[in-house]
């Protein structure tokens, strides 16, 4: 049986260790985890995946979706020139705001401080 090192494993999901957080998480991951494996830390990693202060561009389109865990963007500005799309799946939330900008060429939205803009992916009514 083959076991993958610490560093190997965060090699394999790309991941950057700039961020405390993620490096908590990715300790407490290890510290319950009996085998660890890549695809059980990158959705323990989707859990908490929090965007502050950050400038995100890009040319075109950028898509976030809320799938496996909720996303929070404060403080942060977002710029594509066509489209920015933000979505939240089934028992997930999105949460923008807290002086963030979202910018296409053709359009704005501009959060301030204490303001936010959530979607949440609710569950259907039975």
């Amino acid at each position: 049986m083959y076991f993958m090192t610490f560093e190997q494993l965060l090699l394999s999901l790309g991941v950057n260790l700039t961020s405390s957080v993620v490096y908590d998480v990715v300790k407490e991951y290890f510290q319950q985890v009996k085998n660890p494996t890549a695809e059980g830390l990158a959705v323990e990693l989707a859990r908490h995946l929090n965007i502050d202060g950050a400038t995100i561009k890009a040319e075109n389109i950028i898509s976030f979706l809320a799938k496996n865990g909720d996303i929070s963007i404060s403080d942060s500005y977002i710029f594509a020139s066509k489209s920015i799309i933000m979505e939240s799946s089934l028992g997930t939330q999105f949460t923008f705001g807290n002086n963030s900008v979202s910018q296409t060429e053709k359009s704005s939205i501009e959060a301030g401080h204490g303001t936010q803009i959530t979607g949440s992916g609710l569950s259907p009514v039975h």
